[in-house]
């Protein structure tokens, strides 16, 4: 498998990493809520980082669920540097053509890495499937293993986990933040790759005697 390049989606990013065990520990984790048509964006950063960003209806359970994660971790409202990291997510969930540029403290175990790596890796405008993952990662009988690093990812829209879907399905029915929220990404990223493609096609033919 080639080495993945240091990028999210177009853009540099630098990633740091870590194991759940780093969960068990007083470090500051700090939070910040934005809006997007999603719905509501929880974000949250450590120092090294952004560790989590999750969607929901409302911003007490997903405090909750935060706190649940770090429960011995300072975990306290953000500030300025953490509002303009949501921002970015938020902008990049209207508009993905933007591209995501983020610090990221990506936390799980190694399989889990090697997933996120493969689903950081997918273009915006296609999709991979969890067969497909597997077979890449060198684990082809670990399909489901790999449905439940997608559901453990806690970077949403960040590791695009909503361009993994179901074999043979349009969009899959396992994305952890609902079908719904997931057509809607797939949809606008598949905008994106056809205007692009169809500015190649122009360009080309511009270009012919």
């Amino acid at each position: 498998m080639p080495k993945r390049p240091d990028y999210i989606n177009g853009d540099a990013c630098h990633v740091m990493t870590g194991y759940p065990e780093d969960r068990a520990t007083t470090e500051p984790i700090r939070y910040v809520f934005s809006h997007s048509t999603l719905g509501v964006l929880l974000l949250a950063a450590s120092k090294k980082g952004v560790v989590t960003v999750l969607l929901g209806t409302d911003t007490i359970p997903l405090t909750k669920l935060l706190r649940e994660r770090f429960s011995l971790a300072d975990v306290q409202p953000g500030h300025w540097l953490e509002d303009e990291l949501a921002m970015r997510v938020a902008h990049f969930i209207e508009a993905p053509s933007r591209g995501l540029n983020v610090p990221l403290d990506l936390r799980g175990s190694r399989f889990q890495h090697r997933v996120w790596e493969v689903i950081r890796d997918i273009p915006i405008g296609e999709t991979s499937t969890y067969a497909a993952i597997a077979h890449q990662i060198g684990a082809p009988t670990d399909e489901h293993a790999v449905g439940l690093a997608c559901a453990a990812n806690e970077l949403a829209i960040v590791v695009p986990c909503h361009r993994v879907v179901d074999e043979g399905a349009q969009s899959g029915s396992r994305y952890r933040w609902g079908r719904s929220r997931q057509l809607v990404l797939l949809t606008r990223e598949q905008a994106i790759f056809d205007d692009n493609a169809a500015d190649r096609e122009a360009l080309n033919g511009a270009r012919l005697p």
